[in-house]
């Protein structure tokens, strides 16, 4: 197993390391799929990603025109579109109004700070310029963070390269001395290409990680047992 070597900084990913963003993508596949839609969650959401999400992103669309055209584009009747855009408003709404943490979250970077790490977190996909900082607030970690990074990827691994090496910039470190813990397997390979350590956390995809996680609580297990040489001071 490999050893992490001497760590100052962390990049959290967040979506799927520290909240799961994906309950309303899940809630609305299971209504298509009730509609006569069939397809597979990766496929479908690949597609809103490159085609539409990104259009709502840079001010194109609304969130909901990004929808309608989307379920519009996979085959969808209107009588079946009018339908499922306002329930699906609804429910985004009342999610919001449920958020939590995945488990272990606020326990673990109240531990690193508290450590003197300097940690950082970084956002894609449905997160958009400050909505980023406000959910954070609403979760209650907004202070754990020194760096908030956010930043479309449009299916680009640039917008990625370029999220993570602000973060790295904004640490005032080395990539050596930075630790990026993510969800996402493409994500992981942008970081570990930036000469980053990579933690991986439930994604089993990830071989190209240099430690492998199901969940984040066990981080601390893992840093407990490293030599103090090693550890943020």
């Amino acid at each position: 197993m490999k050893s992490l070597g001497i760590i100052q900084g962390w990049i959290f990913e967040f979506d799927g390391v520290l909240y799961d963003g994906t309950a309303w993508r899940r809630w609305l596949l299971q209504l298509l799929t009730k509609r006569g839609l069939h397809t597979h969650y990766d496929v479908f959401f690949r597609l809103w990603e490159l085609e539409f999400a990104s259009r709502v992103r840079s001010g194109d669309w609304t969130f909901q025109q990004a929808i309608e055209k989307m379920l519009f584009a996979v085959g969808m009747s209107t009588a079946h579109i009018n339908e499922i855009t306002p329930a699906l408003r609804s429910k985004r709404k009342s999610l919001e109004a449920e958020e939590r943490l995945l488990p272990g979250v606020m326990h673990t970077l109240k531990f690193l700070a508290a450590s003197g790490y300097q940690l950082t977190v970084s956002a894609a996909g449905d997160c958009v310029d400050d909505r980023l900082g406000e959910k954070l607030s609403r979760l209650g970690i907004a202070s754990c963070f020194d760096f908030v990074g956010i930043s479309p990827d449009h299916g680009d691994r640039r917008f990625a390269t370029h999220r993570y090496q602000t973060a790295i910039n904004a640490m005032r470190l080395s990539s050596e001395e930075v630790v990026f813990v993510g969800h996402n397997s493409e994500h992981l390979a942008i970081a570990q290409s930036l000469g980053l350590q990579t933690v991986s956390v439930a994604c089993p995809q990830a071989a190209v990680a240099d430690w492998h996680l199901e969940r984040l609580t066990e981080l601390t297990e893992l840093l407990t047992e490293l030599p103090s040489s090693r550890r943020a001071g």
